[in-house]
């Protein structure tokens, strides 16, 4: 949602919705620019930071857990993005695949190279970036933080909202997906590539539904497979994330329909209490 334009395939909340509850990070950047895990951090806690100074709760919501996981534990010690490598690399993946770069993974970081999966391009290119700008491996590297760990400065209230029932989650998803095409997934798509001088392997247009239109836009399938395709990856990435929310220490888990144990256990936080 910090990009600009990206407003439908990321099912951004309408205008009236952020006018009547104000968001933070929500169109901040043009889709020329890359925002990473660690702008993320910054920004977050520039954020939490004024919201306290406030005497406000900051409220942190979304679906990406590898963000939270990374503000709550801290962001390794690892080197910034190089466009010049990266784009070597893309070269590479366009005449010889992606399997070609996961070959030289295995060779300079086996014990990284097991731990994802073969097509993971955005994985594979970044590990091979590191090890280019370090002369080290990724492996070597993981669990140096930079930074102060962020759990251990604040007090922390997790709670996680998602069907207990797999056949609700899978209608919502069902429903938002279709909504989601009909309302211009593709045509949005399209102005996006057209307006914005963006290659096809920012992440923005990696992200689910966008890789979906953007494939259907070069002919790669047609609509039929762009639905399937876009409804197969967000089961997966729901299914992955309900997982990481059950075995997330600290987390507490409700029913989509647990309206009032939710607002109970809100109002009962004692930190909550002491802050108003």
């Amino acid at each position: 949602m910090v990009y600009k334009d990206f407003d439908i395939g990321s099912a951004k909340p309408n205008k009236n919705i952020l006018k009547k509850y104000p968001h933070q990070l929500v169109d901040i950047i043009s889709p020329e620019r890359v925002y990473t895990v660690s702008n993320f951090i910054d920004d977050a806690k520039s954020i939490i930071n004024e919201a306290h100074e406030n005497k406000k709760i900051p409220l942190l919501v979304g679906g990406s857990m590898m963000y939270f996981q990374s503000l709550l534990k801290g962001l390794d010690n690892l080197p910034e993005r190089d466009e010049i490598f990266r784009s070597k690399m893309n070269e590479v993946v366009e005449s010889e695949g992606i399997s070609e770069l996961y070959a030289q993974l295995k060779i300079k970081d086996p014990e990284y190279a097991i731990s994802i999966k073969e097509n993971d391009s955005q994985r594979i290119i970044r590990a091979l970036e590191i090890i280019y700008l370090t002369n080290n491996t990724l492996t070597a590297q993981l669990g140096k933080k930079a930074n102060k760990i962020f759990s251990d400065q604040y007090d922390l209230i997790q709670c996680a909202i998602f069907p207990n029932d797999r056949k609700i989650l899978h209608n919502r998803i069902e429903t938002r997906l279709k909504q989601i095409i009909s309302e211009g997934l593709v045509s949005e798509t399209r102005k996006i590539i057209d307006l914005y001088n963006i290659k096809h392997e920012h992440p923005a247009l990696k992200a689910i539904n966008y890789k979906q239109a953007l494939s259907y836009i070069n002919n790669e399938y047609d609509e039929d497979n762009m639905y399937l395709k876009a409804l197969y990856a967000t089961r997966q990435l729901a299914k992955r994330q309900i997982t990481w929310m059950r075995s997330w220490d600290n987390m507490k888990t409700f029913d989509i329909n647990e309206d009032k144990k939710i607002l109970k256990f809100i109002k009962n936080i004692k930190e909550i209490k002491s802050f108003v």
